[in-house]
């Protein structure tokens, strides 16, 4: 077996450091664009929900507010008081 000379050696591990460099490169840019890909579902999905309450995001809001899914910071967005009065609304139906 020949031994490999110290320059050879700093060559190959200085390829090693930028072949991980890209590899790591290339794992942030597909989580990325996966981030991407789900924010559009997210929004597409959400437009899809809006039109189902017909535009009436305050019935959407205490429908998210009963799944768990709205906070109180958010209760503005559809138009939502923090003093939540215990008014019943119909359920979307999402069939």
């Amino acid at each position: 077996m020949k031994k490999m000379s110290k320059p050879n050696l700093n060559k190959l591990l200085q390829q090693k450091a930028e072949l991980e460099t890209r590899i790591q490169q290339t794992k942030n840019r597909e989580a990325m664009e996966e981030r991407k890909r789900d924010t559009r579902r997210k929004i597409l999905a959400g437009a899809y929900v809006i039109r189902l309450a017909e535009n009436d995001l305050r019935k959407l809001g205490k429908e998210l507010i009963a799944a768990g899914i709205l906070e109180p910071r958010d209760y503005a967005l559809f138009g939502i008081g923090n003093d939540l009065d215990g008014t019943d609304t119909d359920s979307l139906a999402l069939v």
